[in-house]
């Protein structure tokens, strides 16, 4: 075997894997009242009274649940009796954002009908029976139709807004509630469009006044939430020089396909053409004709890369990939740009994505929403993005957004604006958010090479984790907040005939597109959980300027893409990859080996470097509790003939819990064996899964020697080669 080239990865084989069982916690102690008959009174007449109200809903014959909000004792958290609830007839649905005491619960009819059976021997029966249950129950409510349709403002006209049933419905459930919907809808002579997305999620679009959808909040207890249904936004790019005459177009590296979904294509021209494979056309209703500038952009950095500007001195261009178009922006008749609205968005990447994902792996988003997004809410968007990527096995690529103007003093106070956070979908929990870096710079630039561009829009994730998770290159800006020739971005515009400048995250996500799709090309066999452990494992960090005091990955994330050392190992390194499933019984123990030359030569330094990617069930109604699944790893060293558990201190690991990834780095320099070392995972789950609920994993272990003295590939071969599988890859990706 040749030890110098190429230096592959190694997978870890099934043999290096031990389980051990997993002995859950006892279940906790029960509520102790001080009147368990004045309680269980109380119980009966609050129970009465929602019943008596629901029952005059208009949809109250048309479920066989009831959708109540429950209460447990101010210093309970409720979430922590869910066996007790359950055994009531309760299913919490979500977890109250301002009250760990209250939950949205559900209860079909006749389990109802039972509780009340149980309340009253509560109250009557000697010893007050039931009480080890009952006696956490404060309350219970009904949903206010003021909290369904919160962050609407009274007496407003023609609100354009979805309204959402609960995910929960029977299918036979939905549809009759729907109609009965768009039944009161006609009478008032409003337009409604109806859909039950690809997730479950039940909703219906129309434009009314704020006093309608009060009314209609009211009546229909199955109603979950009214929301105001938003359109994105895009820009357009400035020209900046005519293409070579003689260009010539390589044939594409390539047969892979990236989907842009965006403004369109112009197909026509030679940059593009025979390289865009289908055009599917979704125009809002109120667009006349397309405006490809903004598609067209974003698909010539997709196909050529960042430096697509070096035909001007060689007159050719060679794409890696295709791209199929998914126009989704237009104008309308006075030239205005019109975007989607969530329904239409939510609607298109459904379909694009169920009639496409057997060819199509790669998704770009390179669109958004000028709101920064919230602590623990998550967009329908994000949400059906969410499900589309697990359900299918394909992976979104989302721009992180752009602050459009100065938001303060620049960096400090522009960067700690709350205007300066992602904006929607790029808090989708399994996208890749993409946000932007300067590549080039000049002494009147507001950013240094290599440092967040002013523009891109940062973190924390709507759970308070990492995002955007890379950078790239997207441009910079001078101090007067303007972009420049040299240092902005480079793309086609939508003549085909010119290159033409602008700056946004916009234009570093089809960057990334192309990585995700060079990796795929190499690994075919790989999930999307390794691939995106590739991307965030060998990534780059990138800098922030110095004044900025917030965690670092909340800007730049894992950094820049190192798309060489993802395919090929750096000679003072070994990388070890896994892909395996994992339940909630057993611990995971997966074995590696660390080469006795860390100890043999007093030059080295050992470093262990450990990313895994999952990819969880998410909740689409429990905001509070989206991710349903987290894993936790711990590094075991070995020392003598045992194993020691490592302690990595915060600066070295990023580890939220609930959040797909963890990452951490250890170095040594004294108290460790060589030879046979251990990661251990453990499975958490939570929400509706249960508890034969199997989490898929990936996970790069990468045996690094800091002092950068040893070649540890080849040392690692020597000893343990025969241990370990080759991971092929194809050489076209490079």
């Amino acid at each position: 075997m040749n030890l110098e080239t190429p230096k592959k990865h190694y997978r870890i084989p099934d043999e290096n894997l031990r389980f051990e069982k997993v002995i859950p916690p006892k279940g906790g102690k029960s509520y102790k009242r001080n009147d368990h008959a004045d309680h269980a009174n109380f119980l009966l007449q609050r129970s009465s009274v929602v019943r008596t109200s629901l029952a005059q809903k208009e949809d109250y014959h048309w479920s066989k649940h009831l959708f109540l909000n429950i209460r447990s004792p101010q210093s309970t958290v409720i979430k922590s009796e869910k066996t007790k609830l359950k055994a009531l007839g309760f299913e919490i649905l979500s977890l109250n954002k301002l009250h760990k005491n209250v939950c949205l619960a559900k209860i079909s009819k006749d389990n109802f009908d039972i509780l009340q059976d149980k309340i009253k021997r509560y109250a009557t029966d000697f010893g007050n029976p039931g009480k080890t249950n009952l006696a956490i129950l404060d309350d219970i409510e009904e949903v206010e139709a003021e909290d369904k349709l919160s962050g609407l403002k009274k007496l407003q006209d023609d609100l354009t807004v979805i309204i959402y049933l609960y995910n929960s419905l029977s299918q036979k459930e939905r549809f009759v509630i729907l109609n009965r919907l768009e039944s009161e809808f006609q009478k008032l002579s409003i337009e409604t469009e109806s859909q039950v997305f690809a997730n479950g999620t039940t909703a219906l679009s129309c434009k009314a006044d704020y006093s309608v959808l009060e009314n209609i909040a009211k009546s229909y207890s199955t109603v979950n939430k009214v929301e105001l249904n938003s359109s994105f936004f895009i820009k357009r790019s400035l020209p900046a020089s005519k293409l070579p005459g003689m260009l010539t177009v390589n044939p594409p590296i390539s047969n892979s396909i990236v989907a842009i979904i965006d403004s369109g294509i112009e197909s026509s021209s030679i940059p593009f053409r025979s390289l865009v494979t289908t055009n599917l056309r979704y125009l809002p209703k109120s667009a006349v004709d397309v405006d490809q500038d903004h598609g067209t952009f974003v698909a010539s950095r997709c196909l050529y890369g960042d430096e697509i500007d070096s035909c001007l001195s060689s007159n050719v261009l060679t794409p890696y990939c295709k791209v199929m178009d998914v126009t989704v922006f237009g104008k309308d008749k006075l030239g205005r740009s019109v975007g989607p609205d969530d329904f239409s968005l939510m609607n298109i990447i459904g379909e694009v994505v169920k009639k496409h994902h057997a060819e199509i792996k790669v998704y770009n988003l390179s669109l958004g929403k000028p709101e920064p997004i919230k602590d623990f809410d998550y967009s329908e968007v994000a949400k059906q993005i969410d499900y589309l990527s697990k359900m299918y096995g394909v992976i979104f690529i989302v721009a992180s957004g752009n602050i459009d103007v100065p938001l303060g003093v620049y960096p400090h106070d522009h960067f700690g604006n709350n205007g300066s956070r992602l904006g929607s979908p790029a808090e989708s929990l399994l996208a890749i958010t993409v946000g932007s870096i300067a590549k080039y710079d000049n002494l009147n630039c507001l950013a240094v090479k290599n440092e967040i561009s002013p523009f891109s829009r940062i973190g924390p994730g709507a759970d308070g984790g990492l995002k955007p998770e890379i950078v790239t290159h997207g441009g910079n800006l001078d101090k007067g907040y303007k972009a420049t020739a040299r240092t902005s971005s480079y793309g086609i515009n939508n003549t085909g005939h010119e290159l033409a400048i602008d700056v946004g995250t916009s234009f570093s996500a089809p960057l990334v597109s192309q990585y995700v799709v060079r990796l795929i090309d190499a690994f075919p066999e790989a999930t999307t959980n390794l691939i995106k452990a590739l991307l965030y494992h060998f990534a780059q960090k990138r800098s922030i300027p110095s004044t900025l005091i917030n965690p670092h990955n909340f800007y730049t994330g894992f950094g820049e893409p190192d798309i060489e050392h993802s395919l090929i190992s750096a000679p003072n390194a070994f990388s070890y990859f896994f892909e395996g499933a994992i339940d909630q019984t057993k611990y995971q123990y997966i074995g590696f080996h660390i080469p006795t030359i860390f100890k043999t030569d007093i030059s080295t330094k050992l470093k262990v470097k450990v990313t895994v990617v999952f990819d969880p069930s998410v909740n689409p109604i429990n905001d509070l509790e989206y991710s349903m699944a987290r894993i936790s790893a711990t590094l075991f060293k070995a020392q003598g003939t045992e194993f020691k558990e490592i302690n990595v201190d915060a600066d070295q690991k990023y580890n939220l819990p609930w959040n797909p990834i963890l990452q951490f780095e250890k170095e040594f320099t004294r108290g460790f064996s060589c030879g046979y070392w251990e990661l251990r995972l453990r499975l958490f789950t939570r929400g509706t899964l249960t508890n034969k609920y199997v989490q898929y994993f990936a996970v790069i272990i990468e045996v690094i020697d800091s002092n950068n003295k040893v070649d540890v590939y080849k040392e690692t071969l020597k000893e343990f080669g025969n241990k370990y599988q080759i991971v092929r890859s194809k050489g076209n990706a490079a």
